[in-house]
């Protein structure tokens, strides 16, 4: 069976853009990388957190982004390590992650200084609680729902909140 069928195509030509058109593009997107660069310090990504108890605000403070290398070693510290059974050339094994020490952690590296001294390390705050860390000071102030909210709140402004959906729906805009 023979097919005479035939198409009229010709392919549409398309302009490529000018070196002027790249260039203004290429600019712009530099400049919305190093903005992104910048969330760390970006005002705009810090969340206030207020710790109130029976209708009374006790105490506020920022938080800010934390990145993956601040996250990992958060966790690293919250890790205990022996020696690998196997011997001393195969280094050290991870036993067991400490989550409660882990969102302290997270919470301490995540907050921001505004101004108004070092939170989790004032000396006077230390003595009355009788400890000798920052980490610990938190874990003494913060109840457990108050510490699990506060890293949700890390996690979510330090891009783990994001949906794919959403992140779809961006990169269509």
């Amino acid at each position: 069976m023979k097919n005479n069928t035939t198409f009229d195509y010709e392919p549409e030509e398309k302009q490529l853009p000018s070196k002027e058109e790249i260039l203004q593009n290429e600019d712009e997107m530099i400049a919305g990388l190093l903005e992104a660069a910048n969330f760390k310090d970006n005002s705009d990504f810090q969340k206030k957190i207020e710790i109130r108890r029976n209708g009374k605000l006790l105490f506020s403070f920022f938080v800010r982004p934390l990145t993956e290398e601040e996250i990992q070693d958060c966790r690293k510290r919250a890790t205990k390590r022996r020696p690998d059974p196997r011997g001393k050339q195969f280094g050290m094994i991870e036993v067991e992650t400490n989550f409660i020490k882990f969102r302290s952690y997270k919470i301490m590296a995540a907050t921001v200084d505004k101004g108004q001294g070092v939170l989790w390390s004032n000396k006077k705050l230390k003595e009355k609680l009788n400890v000798i860390e920052d980490i610990d000071v938190i874990d003494m102030v913060l109840m457990g729902g108050e510490k699990d909210q506060i890293s949700d709140i890390i996690d979510e402004i330090s891009g783990y909140g994001m949906n794919e959906v959403s992140l779809e729906e961006t990169a269509k805009n």
